[in-house]
């Protein structure tokens, strides 16, 4: 039988509201680190993390529910959850939603896996297959950051979850959290008619694209030159991310510079033409 633990949290107009926590985490083993306090972790979270690139997740300890994101660089990303106007701002996310809701003296964080740039989206996808958290909506990662994956690159994806094994208890553990109230479909059952509307709806939506900004991309090995009419492609074809590309950017008009991204590619977005 699962304990339950009573949490309460004071607010300044001296209210209170009392959350059931269900006790232990739902991801143990296997994993690279945890922390289980990390509003008054941050720093050790920093030191950890700094300069590198992985999977995270967050893990609600009133509910078990996860999301799983991934960082390029790592504390980077997870630095963005300790700034009021980012859980202002991206409201529309479930993690920071709920994250605005519980606090997070409510969150485990987890970091599942050290990895690489090329690679870091594919062990995101592999740990959403595992765990299918709760708190992604779109069960593709990276798609929060406008990668577009290639159905082989999802199958490529899928057959590394497969070959990954967890121990008889985390995979009990795993089940146990699905089960019943816990199960997001729990109750729920779509109609014929809204199954065909939902397929209708996915066969026949538009994509209209718009023109961004213009960005051109050097390959100093290669030698040769691409250019891109968004930063969206520009960070596909270099396999990061937008908010990296523009902090980058950033950065760089700061100090008066402009490297070799990865050592390799010069980039220059064109603002004015």
């Amino acid at each position: 039988m699962i304990r339950i633990l009573k949490l309460f949290i004071i607010f300044k107009d001296k209210s209170f509201i009392t959350f059931s926590t269900v006790s232990g985490p739902r991801i143990s083993k296997g994993i690279e680190k945890s922390y289980f306090n990390p509003i008054n972790q941050r720093e050790e979270i920093r030191k950890d993390n700094n300069a590198k690139i992985g999977v995270y997740a967050w893990e609600n300890k009133i509910n078990n529910k996860i999301y799983v994101g991934s960082g390029n660089p790592l504390y980077l990303r997870l630095s963005d959850y300790y700034q009021n106007w980012y859980l202002k701002n991206k409201n529309n996310l479930s993690i920071t939603r709920a994250l605005n809701k519980y606090s997070m003296l409510n969150f485990n964080l987890h970091i599942l896996e050290y990895s690489n740039s090329d690679d870091v989206i594919l062990c995101e996808q592999k740990w959403i297959d595992l765990l299918k958290p709760e708190y992604n909506i779109n069960p593709i990662a990276g798609s929060s950051k406008g990668y577009k994956h290639t159905a082989e690159a999802i199958e490529k994806m899928r057959n590394l979850a497969i070959g990954r094994k967890h121990s008889d208890e985390v995979k009990a553990r795993m089940s146990e959290t699905r089960r019943g109230e816990n199960n997001s479909f729990f109750n729920k059952k779509h109609s014929i008619d809204t199954i065909e509307v939902l397929k209708y709806i996915a066969q026949n939506r538009q994509h209209v694209p718009v023109k961004g900004l213009e960005v051109e991309v050097t390959d100093l090995e290669t030698k040769t030159t691409n250019v891109f009419y968004s930063i969206r492609d520009a960070a596909k074809f270099l396999k990061s991310d937008i908010k990296t590309i523009l902090r980058r950017e950033s950065t760089q008009l700061e100090k008066g510079i402009n490297t070799p991204y990865r050592k390799r590619f010069m980039i220059n977005i064109i603002r004015d033409k």
